[in-house]
């Protein structure tokens, strides 16, 4: 299967309003609602024949810029720009182009324009990230192919060599990796227990909906079995842990795999790893838990973090 050029004819945006069913809280951010962006994508092809596809995410304030100073609305608007600024690059390019080359010919002048207006690298692709899914979402329905055979085949052409993104891969055999890969056909549910999440019916939330689905982590893992977590920290050491042993004491017999994430709330990686030395000695959160490295933005990293992680047991690679 060829890669195949097209031309990017007209992408269009469309929002709601999403209200969550219960808080969800992150680092400093608690989210109860926010807008749902919808991308629709139509492309034209060498034959004239033309295809559409969407994309749609949600648009979660202090998820891509966690800057305190920032409203949501501020959050909002930034996201919108890196959608604007896509658009416009993507749809102004005068030859037809893989999938793969709308996005490598873009990159570098989307995140310039975007850092020229004090945006973050993560916010700048927020863009280019739904639009290249709407692009990705046509040529699988153009194609009348599923998106894991579509990568297998390499339809969206990628290719390291000569883009100027990933050097490290550039003698990388990428169509042969992608031809060797298969999709699962069992993947795991992973539970994320925010930092307004009730643990057990103790603090179970007074305007909890009464929908019949579960309201606390005790009740999400009764009904629905859950196996892999992953675990917001605050950044207070003993508050983290008190709560970690809480946690512990539900999902212990069930854990196969548990994460820890301290969303940017440490000051650094040492920070982090005096936390998580903090938490070795309780018998239950040693048995389950993965530690993973996760420092603040605040602190610039100015040298690797490895041989900080080295001191965690049982520590994923940094």
């Amino acid at each position: 299967m060829d890669a195949i050029r097209f031309h990017v004819e007209e992408i269009r945006f469309a929002e709601r309003n999403v209200a969550l069913r219960l808080p969800f809280r992150f680092g400093a951010a608690t989210v109860t609602a926010c807008p749902q962006v919808y991308v629709k994508a139509r492309i034209r092809l060498a034959d004239g024949r033309t295809a559409e596809g969407c994309a749609a995410e949600m648009m979660v304030p202090k998820w891509f810029d966690k800057n305190p100073a920032l409203t949501n609305e501020q959050n909002f608007e930034q996201l919108r720009f890196a959608l604007r600024d896509a658009r416009e690059a993507y749809t102004a390019e005068p030859d037809a182009q893989t999938a793969w080359t709308h996005f490598a010919s873009n990159y570098a002048a989307l995140q310039s324009r975007a850092r020229a207006k004090g945006l973050q690298a993560l916010v700048a692709s927020y863009g280019p990230a739904l639009i290249d899914r709407a692009l990705l979402d046509a040529l699988c329905l153009h194609s009348g192919v599923s998106f894991a055979t579509a990568m297998s085949a390499n339809l969206p052409g990628i290719d390291i060599a000569g883009s100027g993104l990933a050097d490290d891969l550039a003698g990388f055999d990428m169509p042969g990796f992608l031809a060797g890969r298969q999709p699962r056909t069992r993947i795991a549910a992973r539970h994320t227990v925010g930092l307004a999440d009730a643990i057990d019916d103790s603090d179970a939330l007074p305007d909890a909906p009464h929908d019949g689905l579960p309201a606390t982590l005790a009740a999400a893992v009764r009904r629905y079995g859950h196996t892999h977590f992953k675990l917001k920290l605050c950044g207070d050491t003993a508050q983290d842990i008190a709560r970690l042993v809480r946690i512990a004491s539900v999902i212990d017999g069930h854990a196969r795999l548990v994460t820890l994430d301290g969303n940017e709330q440490y000051a650094d990686a040492d920070a982090s790893a005096r936390s998580s030395t903090a938490c070795c000695p309780r018998p239950r959160c040693t048995r389950w838990c993965r530690r993973r490295c996760s420092w603040s933005s605040r602190s610039a990293a100015t040298r690797p973090c490895s041989v900080t992680c080295r001191r965690w047991p049982n520590a994923s690679r940094c």
